[in-house]
């Protein structure tokens, strides 16, 4: 099967800390990979190299056999993007700012918009500045799937957001990559990722540590 993501020998160094060390980590086309980590363990900083936000000190990230950073706007055309600190315009409602996310892109499908607004019980009237944490997380869902990218990067997805619709998301995840889409995600709880995970590796201090199947994680345990 062919690779989705792959990441090769990166090191990230920042004055004083290491938030990557030596990530080798391949992704498959269809596959859903969590990374799972305390705090600080180097998860954000992976996806932020991938979506080339910051960029490596050494070592390579590729998606769908392109460069992250030399090929930066073709990537940015195939995947979409949860980060875990969301920041939106609050002067516009939901339904402005995806709207206006659709025309930004050039990949509006506005029936798929509402299937999503749908699933995840979103109210896109409302004012984002008024918004929850867990409905701004829903809005976050929303903008990161609707045009239907090939790879989806996943920073914390589920933080705040009550347990109907984490299931309801979980659900909705595992039916994204059994169409083959791709996705990559991060959590600092394992019990959340072994839900919907095919594997995941397991970061710590910037290193990542192991990368198995949930069910030999499962057997080891």
């Amino acid at each position: 099967m062919a690779l989705a993501i792959e990441l090769k020998g990166i090191t990230k160094r920042f004055p004083g800390v290491v938030a990557n060390d030596n990530v080798n980590l391949t992704v498959e086309e269809g596959e859903i990979h969590a990374i799972c980590g305390e705090n600080g363990a180097g998860k954000s900083t992976t996806i932020r190299l991938l979506i080339d936000a910051i960029r490596p000190t050494s070592g390579s990230a590729r998606i769908l056999g392109l460069d992250c950073h030399d090929d930066m706007v073709d990537v940015h055309s195939h995947i979409g993007f949860l980060p875990a600190d969301l920041h939106f315009p609050d002067d516009l409602d939901g339904t402005s700012y995806l709207e206006f996310l659709c025309q930004l892109r050039g990949r509006a499908n506005r029936d798929r918009r509402s299937e999503l607004i749908e699933r995840f019980d979103l109210d896109p009237t409302r004012k984002l500045r008024e918004l929850s944490t867990g409905n701004r997380r829903k809005v976050a869902l929303v903008q990161a799937f609707m045009h239907e990218p090939d790879v989806v990067l996943l920073d914390e997805p589920t933080s705040g957001i009550d347990p109907l619709i984490q299931h309801e998301f979980h659900t909705f995840l595992a039916d994204y990559a059994a169409q083959g889409g791709t996705a990559f995600l991060s959590s600092h709880t394992l019990s959340e990722v072994e839900r919907v995970a095919d594997r995941v590796g397991i970061i710590r201090s910037g290193e990542l540590v192991k990368i198995d199947s949930i069910d030999a994680m499962h057997a080891q345990a």
